[in-house]
C-alpha cells in the first residue's frame, strides 16, 4: 500500500510540473537584417533562449561558421527565422550574400550569439 501511495504522489508531482512549465515562454532576442548589416551584430542570451533573425529589407542567407554549430536559413524581406540555443557557447553567423569568411575571418555582414 505504501508503494502505491508513493507512486501516486510521484505521478501527481510530475503532472503538476508539466502543467506548471507548459505556459513558460522562451526568451526571444531579435537580430534585424537591413541592407548589408545586422543590428545588433552581437547578442548575449541565456542558455535555453531563442534568437530570431528578421529581414527588415533585402534578402539574406544566414549561415553558421566557426565550427561549433551548423545552421543555414534564407530570409526574404519581411520574413523571420528562429533558432533555439540550449547550451552555452559562442555561435558565429554570416549572410553569405553580403559577407564572407576567408582564413577564419569574417567580413561584411557578420555577427555572433554569445550564450551563457
Amino acid at each position: 500500500m505504501r508503494d502505491r501511495h508513493r507512486t501516486f504522489l510521484a505521478v501527481c508531482f510530475a503532472g503538476a510540473l508539466v502543467i506548471a512549465t507548459a505556459g513558460v515562454a522562451t526568451a526571444i532576442t531579435t537580430i534585424s537584417g537591413s541592407g548589408t548589416s545586422w543590428s545588433p551584430t552581437r547578442v548575449s542570451v541565456s542558455a535555453g533562449s531563442s534568437v530570431k533573425w528578421t529581414a527588415t529589407s533585402g534578402n539574406h542567407r544566414i549561415k553558421s561558421w566557426g565550427g561549433n554549430w551548423t545552421w543555414s536559413r534564407s530570409l526574404d524581406a519581411g520574413t523571420s527565422r528562429r533558432h533555439d540555443f540550449p547550451s552555452s557557447g559562442t555561435f558565429k553567423f554570416v549572410c553569405t550574400i553580403h559577407g564572407s569568411v576567408a582564413g577564419g575571418v569574417c567580413s561584411g555582414m557578420c555577427g555572433k550569439v554569445v550564450v551563457t
